[in-house]
């Protein structure tokens, strides 16, 4: 479902009927707080005329998802780190189909960030001269690590915090959970939909946040042997590693130190993109 950002979607409403509608966008802000739904709803709307996501919306005629997800399913040995140049040849070749049953044909690039820099060349060619019948939104959370060149000809909508009595609402209405835990889960999400959603749901995040908190709880002699048995699983990511980790220090007091971590955290974060690093070794540098 898509949560909040009504004033968003009612600008997008406004533009396609007004047939203003660009042929590309930069949906940036914070993560997990429904840029990919609202670009998911958008396609939806320009083939279906609903602004909805739901099971069938990625699988629509006229809407293409490029993602971690994608990149992997061509190439089932790629370490997933990154989005490269053969994500720019697919979306090149979908938006120069024309349209089954839309008025565009809709691409979406979720973690826009990922993208190699041969990937952002590539894709700035597409940026300049877009088909008419195409749309074009870049999804991502550090518009930092996007070519300038490609940020410079994509107008951005800025997506910011939802109300937390809407996704406490929402939990408890769609997700099943008590009014209380709605509550708690809601407020610890920082007004985030998505991450109130992997707290309240996703046992793997859960895990890795028990794991982060650990982490930097760890005393100096003890902190190897926990980073082997953190990084120990074959589908351990270091990356939503470190995303746990982040969101755990989001939770707690601020202090001099703290701010210190988050930006030495934050700066190995968006380092992992498109470098093949040891995680043990990043881990224990990280906490000297």
């Amino acid at each position: 479902m898509i949560i909040g950002h009504e004033g968003t979607i009612g600008d997008l409403k406004d533009l396609i009927a007004r047939g203003r509608l660009g042929h590309g966008y930069i949906f940036f802000g914070p993560s997990m707080v429904g840029k990919r739904a609202v670009a998911l709803g958008l396609g939806h709307f320009l083939e279906k005329e609903t602004f909805e996501v739901g099971p069938e919306t990625e699988a629509l005629q006229d809407l293409k998802v490029i993602d971690i997800a994608f990149m992997r399913s061509l190439d089932a040995d790629a370490s997933g780190g990154s989005i490269g140049i053969d994500a720019v040849r697919e979306i090149k070749n979908f938006l120069w189909q024309k349209p089954n049953s839309s008025v565009r044909r809709t691409l979406i690039i979720d973690n826009a960030d990922l993208l190699t820099t041969e990937a952002q060349n590539a894709l700035l060619k597409i940026t300049e001269e877009p088909p008419a019948s195409s749309l074009l939104v870049l999804v991502t959370s550090d518009t930092e690590s996007i070519l300038p060149t490609i940020v410079s000809r994509l107008p951005k909508i800025y997506f910011g915090a939802v109300p937390k009595k809407a996704i406490e609402d929402w939990l408890a209405a769609d997700g099943g959970i008590a009014k209380a835990k709605a509550a708690a889960f809601a407020a610890r999400a920082l007004g985030k939909p998505g991450l109130a959603w992997r707290l309240s749901h996703d046992d793997a995040f859960r895990k890795d946040l028990e794991l982060a908190e650990k982490f930097l709880k760890s005393a100096p002699a003890a902190r190897r042997d926990l980073v082997k048995k953190i990084i120990e699983p074959d589908d351990f990511s270091l990356r939503n590693f470190l995303d746990a980790v982040i969101m755990t220090l989001a939770w707690q007091e601020p202090s001099v130190a703290k701010a210190a971590f988050w930006h030495k955290t934050l700066r190995l974060y968006e380092g992992v993109t498109g470098f093949s690093l040891n995680p043990r070794l990043q881990l224990e540098a990280l906490m000297k």
